[in-house]
């Protein structure tokens, strides 16, 4: 359970509301579910940067601008305040969030016919739309158990300033029930509470940047450098004295921030007394030199210089199995596969398995239908009938007897995602990123010593907070959020604050965007959930190519003479039957009556004749529906590929007219399609 620090402390304000949010409909939700079964055990991990802005609401100091401006009379709504809102009301998974409420989805289709403008909206919807904002994020506990909440999910429409006051008042009050009930749980051992450092960094880069070398070796490391182990320290160290007065107890698991390790992490940890932690299946192929499965089903522990910590690494495919693909089956086939596939590894094992299973705990459950009750409650039940497996606790894993630890003598360096770091290091943007905080940071070591103690404590802070994954998450083109400007403000912000603390002039640099809010008409925009368009020739319905991916074909010319483009859009999907959907778009493509049409997919190549109207075609054992009309729109059947090199050519008369790209291939990127599209 994670989010990063939204708050600015030097304007006490909290920017952005995901930890209210996901408050209100996870972090007490997942746990509900498992309370259900007392013989299930799981752990929670739960990161102080969460749990510290947890307080800060509950101590009212959250001082949240979104919930500020929420809780005003519509009447009285500035221009940009409206703005503000704007960029949020409709934040909500369209299928399970925002369909299930009649007026939220009535709304929202208005909303999209009026060419996305709060404009269109009466005063009284836009009360409405509030009110259904809020409980489209209201978790299955508060719907089921929540008066107030059951009351407002019956009436459906037409809701009262007072009302929406009301439930933001009994929303704010039900925070209070979170820390208590994970110490409940964690009192009955049938959960265990672990950490991760306190603003959620990636510790093996702010201990020793080569470490994105060891992971990569052909990474672009910034131009700058700078030295941040002291840092991680704190991290580390802050985290633990949070903990242990959050729960009155030492943590003895710690969760590196995305799974990020390192032998010098893993070392840090061990000097502060932690006895376990996980990390991804790629960092035990990648130590191991071997990726047999086998393997990964044993606990490991590596010797530090500091004494010995225990390691896990988590089974990928069934993490992703829950976190990706289990929300697109029902949940009692989902619940079946996966005891099936723990099924095959018992049987498969020379010895008694241990398998982790890690994933997300916050952001995966808007894909399932009703927050994901039904697919826990089918597989808990299901786990609960095994005679052959039991739920653990990691830290009960020592005391299991026919589970022996096998000692590690290095480890691989590198995250959950891929076994490297490129999430957080090494293009443009992300390391625009880190020498800014190099700039500051050597400015700040020049000038320390001069600092009163007040100042070098709240310096400090903003330093542990600009470190945090979360904002280089954001840069670059591996994930994508209509936010993430406001991502690369907070980031900024932070650093403005230390040279302000310090009383230093700002430097210009660090008032300059990294990334730009017109990045949401990027080049290449991803899919962002399952499309599933009529093949037609028309994009006669816009919303059936609502969430594709999309390719602005006109950009790759912005340096040449565009005007002899035929194809000037490329849209593109996916749907849940691994069907693949291209459009092709263009001012010039429906003056075409006759086409040939080239697409490579990695090294194959199909060729269409294109005429206007609608058929089936067959190559090689590969079914394709086609139409021409206002423009190209092609289905192939069975597509499994999860990422694939593509490119496509267009010939009039024999005489090639257009190739897009250029000089190479693009990707068609489909993998984690959910990961990219979660918005915290």
């Amino acid at each position: 359970m994670h989010q990063p620090y939204y708050k600015d402390d030097c304007t006490n304000t909290t920017l952005m509301p995901w930890v209210f949010l996901h408050a209100i409909k996870d972090y007490y939700d997942i746990p509900w579910y498992l309370e259900k079964f007392p013989n299930i055990k799981a752990t929670f991990n739960l990161v102080p940067s969460l749990l510290v802005q947890l307080q800060d609401y509950i101590e009212d100091n959250a001082n949240d601008k979104f919930m500020k401006i929420l809780k005003k009379d519509v009447y009285s709504l500035t221009n940009k305040e409206e703005l503000f809102l704007s960029e949020y009301l409709f934040l909500a998974n369209e299928q399970h969030m925002v369909k299930p409420l009649e007026r939220y989805h009535e709304l929202l289709l208005k909303y999209k016919s009026q060419n996305q403008s709060f404009e269109i909206f009466s005063k009284e919807e836009l009360i409405e739309l509030e009110v259904l904002f809020l409980l489209s994020w209201c978790g299955n506990y508060l719907r089921q158990n929540n008066e107030l909440v059951i009351l407002l999910l019956n009436q459906g429409r037409t809701f009262s300033q007072e009302q929406k006051n009301e439930l933001i008042e009994e929303l704010f009050l039900f925070l209070n029930e979170l820390i208590p009930y994970y110490k409940k749980l964690q009192d009955s051992q049938q959960i265990d509470i672990s950490t991760t450092p306190f603003y959620h960094p990636i510790l093996p880069l702010l201990i020793d940047r080569q470490s994105a070398k060891d992971a990569k070796n052909d990474v672009v490391l910034p131009k700058s450098s700078a030295q941040y182990k002291d840092f991680a320290a704190l991290q580390v160290k802050t985290a633990v004295d949070f903990f242990e007065k959050t729960f009155e107890k030492k943590p003895k698991g710690f969760w590196p921030s995305e799974g990020s390790v390192s032998p010098k992490t893993i070392s840090l940890l061990a000097s502060n007394n932690v006895k376990w932690a996980c990390s991804d299946e790629e960092i035990l192929f990648k130590t191991l030199k071997n990726s047999n499965k086998e393997l990964l089903y044993k606990p490991y522990t590596l010797k530090t210089e500091n004494g010995n910590v225990n390691l896990f690494f988590r089974d990928k495919y069934l993490s992703d199995l829950i976190g990706f693909a289990y929300s697109k089956k029902s949940a009692k086939e989902a619940a079946s596969d996966f005891v099936s596939h723990l099924k095959n590894i018992y049987l498969n094992a020379p010895t008694s398995p241990v398998v982790p299973v890690i994933l997300d705990g916050e952001n995966a459950w808007e894909f399932y239908p009703d927050n994901a009750q039904p697919f826990f409650e089918e597989l808990y039940k299901l786990l609960d009938k095994q005679d052959w497996c039991e739920t653990v606790l990691f830290d009960d894993v020592p005391n299991i007897e026919d589970l022996e630890f096998t000692e590690l003598n290095t480890l691989a360096s590198g995250s959950w995602i891929n076994g490297n770091f490129d999430i957080w290091i090494g293009c443009d943007e992300k390391n625009r990123a880190w020498e800014l905080l190099d700039l500051t940071k050597n400015r700040f070591d020049k000038v320390q010593n001069s600092l009163s103690e007040e100042t070098l404590e709240k310096v400090k802070k903003e330093f542990m907070i600009a470190l945090g994954s979360d904002w280089f998450w954001w840069y670059g083109d591996d994930h994508y959020t209509e936010l993430n400007h406001q991502f690369d403000e907070q980031f900024r912000a932070h650093l403005k604050n230390v040279f302000e603390l310090m009383n230093e002039e700002v430097p210009t640099e660090i008032f300059v965007p990294i990334v730009k809010k017109e990045k949401i008409n990027q080049i290449n925009i991803l899919q962002k959930d399952f499309i599933s368009p009529v093949v037609d020739g028309n994009m006669s319905n816009f919303f059936e190519w609502l969430n594709c991916g999309r390719m602005d074909i006109k950009k790759e010319f912005s340096t040449m003479d565009s005007s002899a483009s035929i194809v000037e859009y490329l849209y593109y999907g996916v749907d849940k039957q691994n069907n693949l959907y291209l459009y092709l778009k263009g001012n010039k493509v429906p003056n075409k009556e006759i086409l040939e049409l080239r697409i490579t997919l990695n090294d194959k190549i199909f060729i269409f004749d294109i005429k206007k109207g609608i058929g089936t075609v067959e190559q090689n054992g590969t079914y394709f529906d086609l139409a021409f009309g206002n423009g190209i729109e092609i289905k192939i059947y069975d597509f499994k590929l999860k990422k694939v090199n593509f490119s496509f050519e267009l010939y009039e008369d024999k005489k090639k007219i257009q190739r897009y790209p250029l000089y190479d291939e693009t990707v068609l990127d489909f993998e984690n399609l959910f990961l990219k599209s979660w918005y915290i």
